[in-house]
Order: structure tokens, then sequence, then C-alpha cells
């Protein structure tokens, strides 16, 4: 593969969104071999951190970018396994929300399609290849500025590949693993009349964890468009994708008392000793009719015109119709001597959202100063209907429902009303979010090294919702109306051509939990806001490429228990985060590369009192691990067209729940790959965690139970170009 840097960057930059359309400066024509991965891409323009265009040299923000060749050099063929190989992103979670990952102390993370915020239901990031998607933004800390409410953590932008007349291309993969997981993906973009291209991608990925029973994914995501020019200075790009995914899912391996277990591991520790037993690792307690599904439909359309030459008008519309599925016994709770306790679920999600965005980027000067402004609006509306059904705590409905502990006979989804019965376990809900902001920012140079960066946004919300209890014969309707102010201020100073130095002050505000399951009692309680000071280093020498970044978090409005009455719910809570951030990229001879990233930090809860009265006064929040590396190292042989992968990971300690009584313990993982090109097929098999490491993550239960990873695997691939 060859990858040509010259003057069409400037189309390229068009047809992504987010990206200004403005006149380029011209570069030299570059070409160079790009077998490895492609480094820290500092000289990237990014849509995710900025709506300016600013490179990720010029932003005084931590962004990083994770292009299609890095994620295949990983072998990262989903979503999630693509962001734990960033800097800083840990964890995982239930079926139900698999990428909920923590960032910077944080698992408030907005996730975006295209550059679009994917509404704010809780469950929206689901399972995806990576197949359809160009490149991943990851942009670090409170964002709010950028996307409005729920982004303390950061933002994550998932861009699909784009129609681009500079970049036509057919692309072909299919792979073959463990347990008979197989994927395939096909790709083709083209040009056609004088202005046109057109790109569609589709994949399949049927994923099967073997080393747990009924554990499978399959996942289906076609992704499409067409860009085209209407007019001499207008052009039109037309999207539409649909994304299906189905699943057997594991809900996790239930922690029992060290009598009990027959093979013990040290993968979890809690103070009244549970363990993690190795031979409970197969089971699955779900029920064998369980349902994990959902489909998606994506609609979009936008419209940039360059008005005059400092000048550019855009407009982009986007509709999204959603439904998922689960169906599921999600908890397994030892009983002993021998059983385990399980609940059911149902709920069914029909979520509908529009959001239609405009913006004005002017680029010029202001005296004899460079500067570039932007200044727009955007309008939301999210529906959300819901079906939710639970069982209750009755004697008789934990015996309808308790398995064996050793040979599970688990049966299927009862759906009985009587094991339902009780206030709050049949209900019907119906949300209404809608959402108006208005934002501007502006990159002024003050002089040739210094360049100072501002933000603002300004959001109004109104939530309402009904909720119909099918069992008490009522139905409960309300609402509440939001409003919040975000801003941003940093700098960014060239030291030298290729070294700067940044520093920024940002906030963030994000709702007293979900918005769309938001109750009556929280809905009168303001949004939590969040602060960052961040400060960091950005250079690109001969061989090298690397990042710094220290930064401290502050959230307030958490809700929390009043300290003399732990009956009365306040929202005098507090928590934060500080810690330091490196990256790398370093080409150590012309065959060899190494890069990697390290992230240290120290979240606490300041201050949160708990219903029974207890403070959680300095612990660690749930799914935040405190020690993150990973390190990739990337051999070309120099006699023949053959690659050598390897790459560890190292994820730290973290606490299932506030009181941290339950504490997963770290691990460190190894995947290896050996590439061979016979043109025009390149063909790699891997293996991955080669050490056959037993180890958990966060599953979203706070004492009960912890998903297990899956072990070693093997996978043989091909991708093509023709």
């Amino acid at each position: 593969m060859r990858k040509v840097v010259s003057t069409a960057a400037f189309a390229a930059c068009a047809a992504v969104p987010g990206v200004q359309a403005q006149e380029p400066e011209l570069p030299a024509i570059r070409v160079e071999a790009a077998s490895e991965a492609d480094g820290l891409r500092l000289d990237s323009r990014s849509s995710t951190a900025s709506r300016l265009g600013l490179t990720l040299r010029e932003t005084p923000a931590s962004v990083e970018i994770l292009s299609q060749q890095t994620l295949r050099e990983r072998g990262a063929s989903t979503l999630s396994d693509a962001l734990r190989g960033a800097t800083g992103l840990a964890g995982g979670g239930p079926p139900s929300s698999p990428t909920t990952l923590s960032s910077r102390g944080f698992t408030d993370i907005l996730y975006l399609y295209d550059g679009l915020r994917m509404s704010g239901a809780g469950s929206t990031n689901r399972v995806e290849d990576t197949w359809n998607y160009e490149r991943i933004e990851v942009l670090k800390g409170p964002a709010s500025v950028l996307q409005g409410d729920s982004a303390i953590g950061g933002i994550v932008n998932f861009q699909t590949k784009r129609p681009d007349r500079d970049n036509p291309s057919r692309e072909a993969m299919f792979s073959y693993g463990s347990y008979g997981s197989t994927r395939t993906g096909i790709g083709l973009g083209d040009n056609f009349g004088e202005t046109g291209a057109y790109r569609i991608d589709y994949s399949h990925n049927d994923s099967r964890v073997g080393t747990i029973d009924r554990n499978s994914n399959k996942l289906d995501h076609l992704t499409t468009g067409i860009a085209f020019d209407v007019a001499p200075a207008t052009r039109l790009d037309l999207s539409f994708d649909y994304s299906r995914d189905t699943g057997h899912a594991y809900w996790g391996t239930p922690l029992v008392p060290r009598s009990v277990a027959r093979d013990p591991t040290g993968v979890v520790s809690t103070p009244d000793g549970r363990v993690l037993d190795r031979s409970l690792a197969r089971n699955n307690y779900n029920v064998l009719d369980d349902r994990n599904e959902a489909e998606a439909y994506w609609l979009r359309a936008r419209v940039t015109h360059k008005l005059t030459p400092a000048w550019t008008l855009r407009n982009e519309f986007a509709m999204n119709k959603v439904d998922r599925l689960w169906k599921n016994s999600e908890s397994a709770t030892y009983s002993a001597p021998s059983s385990i306790d399980r609940d059911q679920t149902l709920i069914t999600h029909h979520q509908r959202y529009l959001i239609d965005r405009f913006d004005a980027t002017h680029s010029g000067t202001i005296g004899r100063l460079a500067n570039k402004f932007v200044v727009g609006g955007e309008l939301s509306k999210t529906t959300l209907d819901s079906e939710r059904r639970f069982s209750n705590r009755t004697a008789s409905t934990a015996d309808a429902l308790r398995v064996s502990l050793r040979n599970p006979n688990v049966g299927y989804y009862n759906d009985d009303p009587a094991l339902m019965s009780g206030p709050g376990n049949r209900t019907d809900f119906t949300t209404d979010v809608r959402g108006a902001a208005f934002f501007l920012e502006d990159s002024l140079k003050l002089a040739e090294p210094w360049t100072v960066v501002a933000g603002y946004r300004y959001d109004r919300i109104r939530v309402e919702r009904s909720v119909t209890d099918l069992n008490a014969g009522s139905r409960n309707a309300f609402g509440t109306r939001y409003s919040a102010s975000s801003a941003r201020l940093g700098t960014v100073f060239d030291l030298t051509p290729s070294s700067s130095v940044y520093a920024q002050y940002t906030n963030a505000t994000i709702p007293v939990g979900s918005l769309f399951l938001l109750s009556q009692a929280n809905a009168s309680y303001p949004l939590a806001k969040g602060q960052q000071w961040e400060a960091g280093f950005k250079q690109t020498l001969d061989n090298v490429e690397w990042t710094a970044a220290v930064y401290h978090i502050k959230l307030e409005n958490v809700l929390s228990r009043d300290q003399n009455d732990a009956r009365l719910t306040v929202n005098n809570g507090r928590q934060s985060s500080r810690g330091v951030e490196l990256s790398a990229d370093w080409r150590v001879t012309p065959q060899f590369t190494l890069s990697g990233n390290v992230a240290v930090l120290n979240a606490r809860f300041d201050s949160l009192t708990e219903a029974d009265g207890s403070s959680r006064v300095g612990n660690t929040p749930p799914n935040v691990p405190e020690r993150v590396a990973n390190l990739y190292a990337n051999y070309r042989l120099a006699d023949l067209p053959m690659n050598l992968f390897v790459g560890l990971n190292h994820t730290g300690k973290i606490y299932t729940d506030n009181a941290n009584q339950v504490r997963i313990n770290s691990h460190t993982t190894v995947d290896a790959a050996i590439s061979y090109r016979i043109r025009p097929a390149l063909l790699t098999f891997r293996v991955r965690n080669l050490t056959d490491r037993l180890y958990a993550y966060y599953g979203g239960r706070a004492t009960s139970q912890v998903l297990l990873a899956p072990g070693r695997t093997y996978e043989l691939g091909a991708t093509f170009e023709f």
C-alpha cells in the first residue's frame, strides 16, 4: 500500500464531516511506504476537537487519531477493541452497553457518528466492526463546548469511509478464526462525472467466544455515501447507513466463597473472601432464548456552500431510527450451598432522532492578525418509547429462577406475570428530549508562533416524560428544563516549527443520570458541572513523534445523601481526577517501529455519601483503572515482504462499586501477528491473548459477578486491494 500527500488533500478534507473547506497551503508532494501504522498524525486535521479544521498540533487539547491502517495493524476488529488501544481508555461493559469505557477518571464519554452526537440514550454504543470506519478520533477531557452535555470524560468520533475523488479504491477482507469466527468486508469507491464520487462499504462479523457457552455476536453494517457539486460553489454529501447486531449474551461469572471454589484464582479480590472460580469460567447462566439485538438506520445530508473566498456556509441534517431489544437473565448471584440466584429482564427501545446543524465559517484577519471563526446553531429532537419488565424479589420468584452452580439447567425466559408483580416491575415510558444550541469558536494568531483558541456554547434542553406502571395501574407525567453554558480558552505556542506547548481551560455539564431514564425526583436537580485545566507538549523529530499532557478535572453537583440524614438526597457530591498521559511513535530503524502510550492518574470521590450513610470520600470510582499502558512493535523484514507485530496491554486494578469492596486485579496481555504480502493480498496470521491470560473486566454489577475476557484465540485473514 502507498499513500500520497498532495495538494489534493483539500478535496479529501471537504469530504470529512466537520472539516472546513478552506484554501490549502500547497505542500510538497511526498510519497512513502505505509506498511506500518502512521504515527500520531499531529499534522492531520481533526473535526472532533474543533470546528475550525485545526490540526492536532494547532489544537490546545489532547487529541488522538486511530486510522484504519492502525486498526488493521493492531487487529482491532470491533470499536471496543480499537478504543482500548487509545491513550488512557480502558474498561468494558455488559452486553447492554459494551463500550462503557473510562477516560481520565470518568465513564461519561460522548460518542459521535460522523461528527453528530448519537443522541443521548444510554445504550447507543453498540458493538460494531471497524471495517466501515476511516478513522476514530478521541478528544480527552470535558468538551461540552463542542457537542453539549455528557462529555466530561471526552468525545469519541467514529468517522465512516467517505467518497473521495482523489482516492478511488476497491478492497475486500476475509478472516477465519477460533471456534468458527468469521469476518468479511468489501469496499468500493470511485468517481463519476466531473465532480462526483461515491463510496459503499459492507461488513459482516460473526464472532464466537468458545471459552464461554453461548457467547456470540453477529454484526452487519452497510455504509454508503455520494458527494457531488450541485453548483460551482455548492457541494452536496448524502449518506445512508444500516446496521444490525444480534447475539447470545454472556452477562458474567458469579463470585463464590473460596471454600466452594474448585480452582480459585486471583483475578478478583474481596474483603469477604469471594473469588472467581476457574472451573465456572465456561458457564453461561443466561436463558436459552435470550435476545440481544439492535437495528439502526442513519440518513444524513450535508450542504457546503462557498459564499465568498472568506466565507463558507454549511448545513447538516440527519435522521436516526433505532430499535433495540434485551430479553435476558442478567444477574448471577451465588446462593449457598451450591445454587445461583437469577433475575429476568425484558427491555425494548424504539428511538427516533432528528438533528439539524447550521454554521458559517470565516477565514481572514482581524487587524493584521490571522483569524478563523465559526458561528452556528443546532436543533435536535429525540423520542424514546420503552417497555421495561423486571422480575420481583419474592421468595417464590427466586425459587422459580434459581439454577445449579455447577450444572445449570438455565431453561427459557418465563413470561408468567406473577414473576413481575409489584410496583415498578412492569412499566412503559415515553421520553421526549428537545435541544437547541448556539455555538461559536475562534482561533486568533497573535504572533507567528502564538495562537489563542476560544469557544462558547449555550444549550437549552427540554425533557418530557410519562411513566405508566401496569402493576400499580398509574400514569405519571412530568418534565423539566435545563440551560447550560460551556466555554473553552486555550493557547498554543510553537517553540520550533516541529515543537509546541499548549494550555487550556474547559468545562462541561452532564445530566443527573440519563435524560431518558430521569426520575421525577431527580428532575428537580441542576446539571452536574465539570471543569478541566490541562497543559501539554507535542513534538515531531526526524524519527520520533510524541506528546505529553497533564490535567486536573473536577465534577460538582453529583447526587449524594445528606450527611445528617441519609434519607435526603442532595447534590453536593464531588468527584475529581488528575493525571499525566504520554504517547509516542518511534521509527527505530527503517524496518523497526515502536509506538505506545502510558496513562497514570488519581481518581477519587471528594464528597459522596450513600443511602446507608456510608462515606465514599477517597474511594476510586467504579471502572476506572489508574494505570494503563500499551506498547506496539512492528518489524518489516528487509528482504521479504513480511511484517512481524507484537502488542502489549497493561490495565491496572479497577473497582466495581463505590465502596471499593470488589477489586478486579490488574492484567497484562500480549497479541502477536505475522503478515505476508502476495499482491494483491496481504495475508495475516494473528494470535490474541498469546499467553491465555485469565482476566476480567467491569460487568456493570456492583458485587455479585464480573465479565471474563476471551482466552487465547487464533485468526487467519486476508485483505485485498484491486
